[in-house]
């Protein structure tokens, strides 16, 4: 018994050192050096309960959604990606600004994808910034889960002044952080006019239930003429990828369920 719980635990890791990759069963028993019918056993129980996943029938594995679910993130950011960089495209023509698609990690936003305008005056997107200083990562933590989202503030800690002064005009700071995020929790989106003159607007992605992501574009305030067609477009554009995030889940359910 613990021997086959090792072997599943290596089949995982390896499908893990490349997320964006599907492995054949053939290599999965190559690499691993494992009998290729106990390597078919294997796999096909972890695929039954969610940890292995196939895109299409015959075609080879990569890590399933039940990790997602236990460790509320993304399995495969490459995946998401993949899905959502055509409306991160559009949004992007749509609009003429820059348009991205985010993740947290590591208490971060993390940029995985982005587009650049073509314009003179562009905002570049750094890759990585504090999840509190950013509306792409400030939409995300207001949507974790209420356990989640207590973890993160406890290792967090309050923002400084400087990620989010507005909290600091209340005599309770945490009171008032509490409160900012559950408003963009509520409307759905976040809109930071930041000091350098940069307006930025983001809307949070979602698979099983649970945030994974967000859509964000960013523009210098001399260009905000229309608040609203911005918002509005934002909205459309991350409603699109939360429909074929939605529709993927539903397809890894039914595959689990015909394992």
């Amino acid at each position: 018994m613990i021997q086959v719980l090792d072997r599943a635990m290596r089949i995982i890791e390896l499908l893990g050192e490349n997320p964006g990759k599907t492995y054949p069963l053939s290599e999965i028993a190559t690499t691993l050096s494992l009998d290729k019918g106990t390597c078919t056993r294997i796999v096909k129980s972890l695929s039954a309960r969610g940890f292995v996943q196939q895109e299409a029938p015959r075609s080879g594995y990569q890590l399933g959604y039940r990790l997602y679910h236990l460790t509320g993130h993304p399995v495969d950011n490459a995946e998401l990606t993949k899905i959502a960089r055509k409306d991160i495209d559009s949004l992007g023509a749509f609009l003429n600004e820059t348009a991205l698609l985010a993740v947290a990690r590591n208490d971060k936003r993390v940029v995985l994808y982005s587009t650049t305008p073509d314009r003179n005056l562009v905002v570049r997107a750094n890759t990585e910034r504090p999840i509190y200083s950013v509306c792409a990562g400030r939409v995300i933590l207001a949507h974790y889960t209420p356990a989640h989202l207590e973890k993160c503030l406890i290792r967090l800690g309050l923002p400084s002044r400087e990620e989010w002064p507005e909290i600091y005009l209340s005599d309770s700071p945490e009171q008032a952080l509490a409160n900012a995020l559950a408003r963009i929790k509520q409307n759905g989106y976040d809109i930071l006019d930041d000091r350098h003159g940069i307006i930025g607007f983001a809307a949070p992605l979602f698979q099983g239930g649970h945030v994974v992501g967000s859509v964000g574009t960013y523009l210098p305030e001399g260009r905000m003429t229309d608040r609203q067609k911005i918002l509005e477009a934002l909205l459309y554009y991350t409603g699109e990828i939360n429909h074929k995030l939605e529709w993927r889940e539903t397809q890894n359910r039914k595959s689990t369920r015909m394992g």
